[in-house]
């Protein structure tokens, strides 16, 4: 008995071309967005592997993402997350999707107004990007029909997907490198509480301490510049650690500079190395020693997983840790002496 042919799916073409299934849905309905490359390749395959469009397959319509940000994030001057933003946006339109971004202000996050998002707009799934006040967090879930993945952070109370980065193991790896050039007084630099990214971050860092016996310093916890709400300022302990770690490039570059206003050479008098590398680790002319993270694989991930809850696959699986790698710089320097010691 002659067997059954196999059926061509449009994963089926999308594998041999390398391409999402959404790219080959809209090539095959002849709507535009693939080059004519793409859609050549596409259009041969279909006919080589003899496809026939099924009544029930999807008419490759495209997903409506909607991005919420709160509104102290876009204040920043070479924000974090308006780059994940971007990423986001340019990752969601290569798997056919759209996107729409919504800021929200203080006193929405704080339940000082309603706390509906997207009021009017049509969407299919939100993406909340950063840590926000967990009562709007559970207000906007509770509120919405949409599924939804929050990407930076996570809540364990939740049951959502959760996409962050790993503020614990970078920042125990960057003070152990530090610990590993012969740094024995390190300082943290940020406010542990301020967002539970920070206080992983602290965390990380007291644990390589932990691991070498040695002595945690109290933390130069940043404040609010008056009249510039985006920038941070610090007084500098009287006596200064071998070594700061920031708990961001941007506390790092504002750091070198006050050193550097009080002619403090970094780094032949203070190291600094950092975490969240932005803007090409290029800071105040010194290439920061910093924990790099992958943008572009979280991204992937988040447009990823929303898109399989919005088209009802699979639950929630609460946090994926998205990994980064350590950039060594020039910004430490070594404090080893002949023996290989610290000091």
């Amino acid at each position: 008995m002659p067997k059954t042919k196999k059926k061509v799916t449009l994963k089926m073409i999308a594998d041999r071309a390398g391409v999402s299934t959404v790219t080959v849905s809209n090539v095959l309905l002849g709507k535009k967005g693939a080059s004519e490359e793409v859609r050549s390749q596409i259009l041969a395959l279909a006919k080589e592997m003899e496809y026939q469009k099924k009544a029930e397959e999807p008419s490759g319509e495209s997903k409506r993402i909607g991005i919420v940000i709160a509104e102290r994030y876009v204040k920043e001057a070479h924000s974090f997350y308006m780059d994940i933003y971007k990423r986001i946006s340019q990752e969601a339109a290569r798997q056919g999707a759209l996107t729409i971004l919504e800021v929200v202000d203080e006193g929405r996050e704080r339940l000082e107004e309603p706390p509906a998002v997207f009021s009017g707009t049509s969407i299919d799934g939100i993406l909340m990007v950063g840590e926000v006040n967990p009562k709007f967090l559970e207000a906007v879930k509770t509120n919405s029909l949409q599924p939804m993945v929050c990407v930076d952070f996570y809540n364990g109370d939740q049951e959502l997907d959760f996409i962050i980065t790993n503020g614990f193991r970078g920042m125990q790896a960057v003070t152990q490198r530090l610990i590993d050039y012969g740094h024995r007084q390190i300082m943290f630099v940020g406010t542990p509480g301020a967002t539970g990214s920070i206080m992983d971050r602290y965390m990380g860092y007291c644990k390589a301490l932990l691991l070498n016996h040695i002595p945690e310093l109290p933390p130069l916890k940043d404040r609010k510049k008056e009249g510039d709400a985006s920038a941070f300022e610090w007084t500098l302990p009287q006596v200064l650690p071998s070594a700061f770690v920031c708990n961001c490039e941007k506390s790092a570059e504002l750091l070198i500079r006050k050193l550097r206003e009080q002619k403090i050479a970094v780094p032949e008098e203070v190291s600094v190395a950092a975490y969240d590398r932005i803007h090409k680790g290029q800071v105040e002319g010194l290439e920061l020693m910093t924990y790099e993270n992958d943008e572009r694989v979280m991204a992937e991930i988040s447009v990823s997983t929303l898109l399989k809850r919005i088209h009802k696959n699979g639950q929630p699986k609460g946090i994926r840790i998205i990994e980064g790698s350590l950039r060594e710089g020039n910004s430490v320097a070594d404090r080893r002496d002949h023996h290989g010691r610290g000091c």
